[in-house]
């Protein structure tokens, strides 16, 4: 049983691996190598990595906020100081794979505190829910405040309509509590979140994510893609979801896919190659550059005692994944 367990895993590893080489190869072929490389010099490497440096302090601080009082609130109370150490320790785990980062913050706070696993997932899910949320509303008041003849703003009325729609409904269920649903412990916290908690929740996660909206308009402008900041409010929280999708290696291969699709056309260079360049070197760029400060930032606290905890519980929810597997 165990066996056929790490057969599964390591075909999802294999399979997961094989579709970010075909489609990064397929950019690539798609788009000449030596068109990116001279948008990437064209843009100014140390300025990008600059500018890079700041918006991922800037994410890895708000993300550290939100996280510290959305627990505080509806699982356990965490100081400051260890939820910077969690995620510091999470953002390495991460770049192995999301989940396991995400497994990380559940086994440690679901352990190590006494709160019950079930209750840090529920906790884990509100956090990433009023994130989702806070990308739908951008890109709702994006496609609606934009140019109303863009088609790809018209079709993003209609997608942020239907997602806030279902909102509302799941908000209806969180009012109502149904018995089936509100006894069981993963969903505890957001029922007693309620709507007032929802709220309080998205208010802190809404700078996460507005966050990367603004940073990312920015480091397109340096890249030569001018975009107005509407049609960037709107397009680039699709890239968020889609690189979420966990279907390649980090979001790699689905994200140039989705930015060159999306983004090209606000390019300032001379041909489509060009265009197509510009937006593929600040795609690959970005990638290159958070997962290099997320490395130095999991390295560094991993000197601390709880990110080191919070690896050995990483490694308990691996071994738990593979358990139920079998």
């Amino acid at each position: 049983m165990a066996t056929s367990a790490t057969r599964r895993i390591w075909l999802r590893r294999v399979v997961t691996w094989g579709i970010t080489v075909a489609l990064l190869a397929w950019v690539f072929h798609t788009v000449p190598l030596a068109h990116t490389w001279a948008a990437i010099q064209d843009a100014g490497p140390a300025t990008v990595a600059g500018l890079g440096l700041v918006y991922f302090l800037y994410s890895f601080a708000a993300d550290v906020i939100a996280t510290w009082a959305t627990f505080g609130w509806f699982c356990t109370r965490l100081s400051l100081r260890d939820v910077f150490g969690i995620r510091g320790a999470t953002y390495l785990l991460a770049m192995v794979n999301y989940n396991l980062g995400q497994g990380g913050i559940v086994y440690f706070v679901g352990k190590k505190r006494g709160v019950g696993i079930a209750r840090a997932t529920g906790t884990v899910l509100l956090t990433m829910g009023v994130m989702f949320v806070a990308l739908l509303l951008l890109a709702a008041a994006g496609s609606w405040l934009g140019d109303p003849n863009e088609p790809r703003l018209r079709l993003m009325r209609w997608i942020s309509a239907g997602g806030l729609a279902a909102f509302v409904v799941y908000l209806g269920v969180i009012v109502a509590r149904p018995s089936f649903l509100a006894r069981r412990a993963i969903f505890q916290p957001l029922f007693d979140a309620g709507i007032v908690g929802h709220a309080k929740a998205w208010l802190v996660r809404f700078p996460h994510v507005a966050g990367h909206v603004v940073f990312q308009w920015a480091l397109l402008k340096l890249f030569g893609v001018h975009i107005p900041f509407l049609a960037a409010a709107t397009l680039l929280p699709v890239t968020f979801v889609i690189s979420w999708i966990p279907i390649t290696v980090q979001g790699l291969g689905t994200s140039q896919v989705a930015a060159v699709q999306l983004f090209s056309r606000y390019g300032t260079g001379a041909s489509l190659d060009e265009r197509n360049a510009q937006v593929l070197a600040f795609s690959l760029v970005l990638s290159a550059l958070f997962m290099v400060y997320s490395l130095i930032v999991g390295l560094l606290f991993l000197r601390t005692e709880i990110a080191r905890d919070t690896v050995h519980a990483s490694g308990a929810s691996g071994t738990a994944d593979q358990d139920s597997d079998a």
